[in-house]
Formats: C-alpha cells, structure tokens, sequence
C-alpha cells in the first residue's frame, strides 16, 4: 500500500512573491531513505465559467508569458487570503476582469493542477445568470479583452484547438458532466 512520506525538514530557498520555492527532505515510507526534493508553494485558483441569459460564455483573451502568446480563456485569479471563501474570490475576479456580475456562483469542480510540484488547488465555479455591471478594473499587469461565445460553439473551439488552455477545458468538462448527471437525475 502507498502511503505518504515523512517531512523530515523543510525550508523556502527563494520568495517570488506571489509563489515560494521549498525545499524539503523526505523519507520514503518504502525504502526509508530521505531524499531532497523541491515544490512550489502556490495559493489556490479559481476559475470562473460566466455563462449570460441567452447561453453565452464569458471569456477573455490575454497574452501568457508562460507560452508567449494570447490564449482564449475563461477569467480566474488568485484566492485572496482576505477573502472568506473561493466563492468570493471568484465574484471579485469575474467583476474585475469583465465588469460582469452573476446572479449565484455554483461550484462545479476542484483539483490539484499540477500535484508533482505545486501545492495549490484550483477551484472551478459556474456564475450563473452574469450580465455586464460595470467596466473592467484591471491591475496594471492586465490586457484583457472580453469576448462572449455561444456554449454551443464550444466544442468546435477545442476541436479546432482555439481553446487549448489545460484548466479551462477542465472547466468546460466539469460543466458538461453536472449538465449530464442533472439530466440523469431528472429520468
């Protein structure tokens, strides 16, 4: 049986600010020798899947450093340790990136990103009923467009990879699978 390792010590070898690089030793429940091993301490996610009246997805597009280029998208950010909930973590991002409001934020869905190395969990939300409230307030890090897609079109738009954003097809599967377990519920 698998069970978890030991943290023998642990230390944050560099601070970036928004993430913390941390270095631990571990014992191997297994072997029981103590390996080094590196992990980034991240704050959890949240993802939001604003769909208006009439069915159509919020989303935005905005460059990524990451890959260096401009991906479609759904807005998200950073849980605020000052909020009292991801919920409300994910209002504040939704009315910041897009100046939509949504009449209930449902949440859909939560997973680990990337478990092998961060220490974060994204947690996905579907903003029920949004309709634009105000303009954007976007940080000066910020260039975001809004663009309002039809859920049907979705599909095609992962399909033809214009939709290629790990987290938000995950979003979009989590909403497809409530959707379906709702129908299964109400034969």
């Amino acid at each position: 049986m698998i069970r978890d390792w030991e943290i023998v010590s642990r230390e944050v070898i560099e601070d970036f600010k928004i993430f913390q690089i941390e270095k631990k030793r571990a014992r191997s429940p297994r072997t029981g020798i103590v390996s080094e091993i590196q992990a980034i301490q991240f704050p959890d996610w949240v993802l939001i899947l604003a769909l208006t009246r009439d069915e159509k997805v919020v989303m935005v597009r905005q460059y990524r450093h990451g890959i260096e280029r401009v991906c479609l998208e759904l807005p998200g950010g950073l849980v605020d340790p000052a909020d009292t909930s991801p919920a409300l973590s994910a209002q504040r991002e939704l009315l910041e990136e897009t100046g939509y409001l949504a009449d209930e934020m449902v949440l859909i869905g939560e997973c680990f990103p990337q478990p092998a190395i961060l220490s974060n969990k994204c947690f996905f939300y579907l903003a029920k009923n949004a309709a634009e409230a105000r303009a954007q307030h976007l940080d000066s890090g910020e260039d975001i467009e809004i663009i309002k897609i039809p859920l049907k079109e979705i599909p095609a738009k992962i399909e033809n990879k214009e939709i290629d954003h790990g987290m938000v097809l995950l979003a979009f599967s989590f909403l497809w699978t409530k959707r379906g377990q709702r129908k299964e519920n109400n034969r």
